[in-house]
Order: C-alpha cells, then sequence, then structure tokens
C-alpha cells in the first residue's frame, strides 16, 4: 500500500517530534507511564466493591448469561462486566491486574487518538495526544477500576472511527469490511459503555470538516457518506434506550431532582463551562464535587446559557473566516457531553452534584484537538527565539499535569485516602461521610464512624440506609434509645416506597431494630420491677419485627437463630426450637443457635410452653 503523500497542512508542534515516530510513541508511552504509576499501587475503593470485588456475577461461569441478558447488574454495559469477569478468575482480589489494564487501555486510547487525528490532518496531533494522556481530569478514569467502562468505550469507539474515515477516503477494496467493521466496533463501544452515544453525530462532524476541507476523493460522495451512519443511529437509540430504563429501574422510586425545563436547561448550560474550565485549569479535582442547585433558575443563572449560545453564534457567523475548526470541536464537545448534562435522570445525580471528572473522558478530546492546533499556529507564526519560549512553556506545561496527574492517581490508593481528600475540598459530600463512616465501623473505631454517619444522615435524610447506619454505630457505642430512633426512621422511609419495602435491605432493617429492641428489653427485665412491663413491650415488637424480617429473607439463619433465642428466653420452647432448628438447617454449624437447642432439648418437659 503506498504511502500518503505529506499534507503541507500538518504543522509540528512544539515538542510534537519532528524525529521518527517510534521515538514520538516511546516518549508518549514513559510520560503516561510516570503519570500512573502511583494508581499501579492503588486499592478497590468506591464501586468497585459493587462491580468487582463482591459482584456475585464474577464467580461463576452462569454470571456471564446474567451479565448478558439483562440480568442482575445496575447499568447495562455488559462488554465491560465481562472483561471484569475475565480480570476476576485472573486477578482474583488483588487489584494489580486491574489497574494495568486501565494503563494499558489508555496509553491505547491515547495512540488511537493520534492514528484519528492525523486521519483528519489536524495539526500537532501527538502533542494532542500527550496532553490528553497525562491530563489531570482523567485521571479518574484510569486510575478507578470501575472505570474501565470508560477506558474500554474509548478504545472500540475510536477504532470505529479509523475505519469509518478509510471507509469514506480510501478509493478501492475493503470498503465494506471496513464499514461493517467500524458499525461493529461501535457497538462494541456501545456495549462497554453507553455514554458513547454521540459517536454517530461525531462521524458526521468528520465528514463535515473533511468536506470543509475539499478532500471527496472517495468513492461515494458525501452525501452517501452522511446516509451511511444511519445504522450507527440506530444502534445508539437502542443502547440508549436500555440504559435509561436499566437507570430508571436502579433508581426505583427513589427521588431524584432534576429541576424543571428552565433549571436543567441553565445546568446543562452551566455544566459545559464547568467541564470546560476543569480541562483548562484542572485544580481542586475530587470525586464528589458540591451540591448544584436544582430549584427555579434566578435571572443570573441564564447568564452561562446566553454566554454558550454567544460563544456559538459567533463561531458560525466567522465559520467561513477561520473559525470553522473551533466551531467543530465546540459543537463536538456539546455533543460529546450531551448525555450527561442532567436532561435525564441519572443515578450519579442522587450525590446532589451534576458532574463529574469521569463524564468528561470523551468530550475532551475535541478541545485538546483543537488547543494542540492552536498551539501549532502559534508555533508557525514565531521565529526561533520566540518558538524556544513557546516550546518551554508547551513543555512546563506537559511536565505539571504529568506531575499533578500523578499526585492524583495517588489519592486512590485507598477508600480513606480518597474520601479524607474529597472531605478536605468539600466538607458536604455525603457519599463521602457515608464511606469514611463505613471504613472507621467496619475497623471497630465506632467513635470515629460516628460523627460522618451523622453528617451523612443531616445532609441526605430523606435515604433510609443513612438512618439504619447510624443506628448501628449507636448501638455500638450503647447508646440504644437513640439507635432504635434512628432504625425506626430508617424503616418508614424505606416503607413509604413500594420498590424498597419489600427488599432484603428492610429485612435488614428490621432485624436491627429487633436486636435493639431485644437487648434493651433484657436490660429492663433484670433491673427494676417498675421497667418490666416496658421490657414485655419491647419483647413483642421485637418478636413482630423478627417475624416481619423472615417474611421477606426466609432462608436468613441469623434472624431464625436470634428469634429462637428470645423465644427460649420467653419461655416459648415450641416456637424456639423451630427457628433454632430452621437456623441449625440452614447453617449446620451455627454454634449459638446448636448450644441454646441443645440446652432447650435437655430441658423437661414441664417447663416447655
Amino acid at each position: 500500500m503506498k504511502s500518503r503523500p505529506k499534507n503541507p497542512r500538518r504543522r509540528a508542534a512544539p515538542g510534537a517530534g519532528n524525529g521518527p515516530v517510534y521515538l514520538q510513541a516511546a516518549v508518549l508511552v514513559v510520560i503516561t507511564i510516570a503519570a500512573y504509576l502511583p494508581a499501579l499501587r492503588g486499592g478497590f475503593v468506591w464501586d468497585d466493591a459493587l462491580l468487582v470485588t463482591r459482584n456475585p456475577l464474577l464467580a461463576n461461569f452462569s454470571g456471564l448469561g446474567e451479565i448478558w441478558l439483562f440480568g442482575r447488574t445496575p447499568d447495562y454495559f455488559p462488554l465491560t462486566n465481562t472483561v471484569f469477569w475475565i480480570e476476576w478468575h485472573l486477578f482474583g482480589q488483588s487489584p494489580v491486574g486491574y489497574h494495568v489494564l486501565n494503563l494499558l487501555l489508555h496509553i491505547a486510547d491515547a495512540f488511537l487518538l493520534w492514528r484519528v487525528l492525523l486521519r483528519l490532518d489536524i495539526p500537532a496531533a501527538w502533542l494532542a495526544a500527550l496532553i490528553f494522556a497525562v491530563h489531570p481530569i482523567h485521571v479518574e478514569s484510569v486510575a478507578w477500576i470501575s472505570e474501565l467502562k470508560n477506558v474500554l468505550s474509548m478504545f472500540w469507539a475510536l477504532i470505529s472511527v479509523l475505519l469509518f474515515l478509510r471507509f469514506v477516503d480510501d478509493r478501492r477494496g475493503w470498503k465494506s469490511l471496513r464499514y461493517f467493521g467500524s458499525l461493529a466496533t461501535f457497538i462494541l463501544a456501545l456495549l462497554a459503555k453507553t455514554q458513547v452515544v454521540f459517536l454517530p453525530v461525531a462521524l458526521l462532524l468528520c465528514i463535515w470538516w473533511k468536506s470543509h476541507r475539499g478532500e471527496r476523493r472517495n468513492n461515494i460522495h458525501r452525501r452517501g457518506a452522511v446516509t451511511a451512519t444511519w445504522p450507527f443511529f440506530l444502534a445508539a437509540l437502542i443502547l440508549g434506550l436500555i440504559t435509561i430504563a436499566f437507570q430508571n429501574n436502579g433508581l426505583g422510586e427513589e427521588e431524584v431532582i432534576l429541576g424543571g425545563p428552565s433549571r436543567r436547561l441553565v445546568n446543562a448550560a452551566a455544566a459545559v463551562w464547568w467541564y470546560a474550565g476543569k480541562l483548562a485549569a484542572p485544580v481542586r479535582l475530587m470525586p464528589i464535587y458540591p451540591q448544584w442547585r436544582f430549584d427555579s433558575p434566578r435571572l443570573t443563572d441564564w447568564i452561562s446559557l446566553i454566554a454558550l449560545s454567544a460563544i456559538f453564534a459567533l463561531l458560525w457567523s466567522r465559520r467561513r473566516r477561520g473559525t470553522f475548526g473551533a466551531l467543530v470541536a465546540v459543537i463536538g464537545f456539546l455533543i460529546a457531553l450531551a448525555p450527561i448534562l442532567g436532561f435525564v435522570q441519572m443515578s450519579y445525580v442522587r450525590s446532589g452534584t451534576l458532574v463529574a471528572d469521569h463524564y468528561q473522558y470523551f468530550a475532551d478530546v475535541f478541545l485538546i484537538a483543537l488547543a494542540a492546533a492552536a498551539i501549532a499556529s502559534v508555533w508557525d507564526r514565531c521565529g526561533s527565539t520566540s518558538k524556544t519560549f513557546v516550546g518551554a512553556i508547551v513543555a512546563t506545561l506537559i511536565a505539571s499535569m504529568t506531575l499533578y496527574s500523578a499526585t492524583r492517581a495517588a489519592v486512590y490508593r485507598d477508600e480513606e485516602t480518597l474520601w479524607r481528600d474529597n472531605l478536605r475540598k468539600n466538607p458536604n459530600a455525603w457519599q463521602a461521610h457515608n464511606r469514611l463512616g463505613q471504613i472507621y465501623f467496619d475497623r471497630g473505631e465506632f467513635v470515629e464512624a460516628a460523627p460522618h454517619f451523622e453528617r451523612a444522615a443531616a445532609l441526605k435524610p430523606e435515604l433510609g440506609d443513612n438512618h439504619n447506619q447510624l443506628g448501628l454505630v449507636y448501638a455500638r457505642l450503647g447508646r440504644f434509645e437513640d439507635g432504635i430512633a434512628e432504625y425506626r426512621e430508617g424503616i418508614r422511609l424505606t416503607q413509604q416506597k413500594t420498590a424498597t419495602a419489600q427488599t432484603p435491605r428492610m429485612a435488614t432493617m428490621r432485624t436491627n431494630l429487633a436486636n435493639a429492641l431485644t437487648i434493651t428489653a433484657n436490660n429492663m427485665s433484670s433491673g427494676e420491677s417498675g421497667n418490666r412491663d416496658e421490657a414485655m413491650r419491647r419483647y413483642g415488637e421485637a418478636i413482630t419485627q423478627y417475624e416481619a424480617a423472615l417474611k421477606l429473607q426466609p432462608r436468613q439463619p441469623a434472624i431464625h437463630r436470634n428469634l429462637g433465642i428470645l423465644l427460649a428466653r420467653l419461655g416459648r420452647k415450641s416456637e424456639a426450637i423451630q427457628h433454632l432448628r430452621a437456623a441449625l438447617e440452614i447453617v449446620p454449624n451455627e454454634a449459638t443457635a446448636r448450644e441454646v437447642l441443645e440446652a432447650l432439648e435437655r430441658e423437661p418437659p414441664d417447663r416447655s410452653q
């Protein structure tokens, strides 16, 4: 195959490498590894438990069927879950392998981006790929194991773009194969993460870009290339609707407030500026950002939308006078962000914020390519002395981004480090308080856990689970009355919604309440006689709660055991034996249940109920 003639419009940017391609590639790899080396020492954090370490679907071959056939998954990204399944069987609970794969895919994404930009004759393609590779805003997508979704989806999406461009450009041979290969890899990208639904519009932008530059060397005309994108739109529509259905099902009846149409519109515009700002100045990065407003917009809230509209109108009006590239980049940035701008319900918005670092992984390529091309344009206009100055500035920026990315990657070392860093920057992140409180609770540090659970319940009072967790830590601290009050509130909130009223979560809350009632009743019954009536009332309520929990989880041995012990204490021997035997049938080596059962069976018959 003949090499393509060198395009005179391609410019070398500072540090873009006028040397051999393999040297440029080596530099890209080395700098990217340097930026993410601390991530390789990181552990499992946040959603990694849900998706990997505690995901029952990864344990056996049958889990693969559920992954693909709309089974017990929080969202529909079966290709990503399949890779998790493979990783689980290769690496188990060791996080290193997972991190290595994320990093390798990110490096591959940078190389593919480099190739796509070359194919489109975008100046300084290598510099754009390098900026994409080391930019700190992308650390969350690489250092967080769960965001395999991003790096894997981007990998297939960029291959799809490359194949489609080859399909449009090449005069002969393999056109059908390239077209269907492009469609197939786009579907793989959707199956990894459906946020890439914007790609068909990106393909149209590529066609528009090439047409504007007078590149019509292909076998099909511009109209034919546009028509060829309709199967891509169809695939995006189908997978997009499936994702919306999964999101709605996962939320159940939980209310995720996004505001009315006007608030959603102004918030979307504000989010676009926010993402552009983080790309230009990646400071104070964190997993959970401060809450956004979802009430009726004030007059000043419309400024972001007005400014965005003005920028777009200016670029459009001057598109034939040198701003066409900027117009295409801005449109690409907007359409890539569109799925996550808050127009439809997303589970992530339950945190109270509308933005997250990993949401802009796809969109950034448009503005990064624009910035690199602008640097190349400045470079072309500089003399030798000025080029040295510009090169030094660019090198300093790359070094700064690499260093900051390494610093951010180190934050993902473990959950405690991650959430402490988040709370230093956003002390009102209820999820961070919740997670940090759980870390302390699991270590038995209940005094340290209590204020975090209290803060989480105060910031997110409508969530029953927050009250249940607060009740647990109060019980561990001996504050049983406070714990009982929190359990009751958690149950009240959870049973208000039919989607959660009959779940194992409700069974757990009822069991926790019954345990606390039993303990306090035991203390009362062994104290002054004046408290015995209250003790018997609490015993009765505890039995009611245990029985209600068993209706939801009849095969839960701990509930049978605890209820059996309580019934034995009240002298209801036959009922107690029934529940203790049920516990031992489920868990034959349950020591406490067996000990109490044997004691009851040794008692004389006249003491039975």
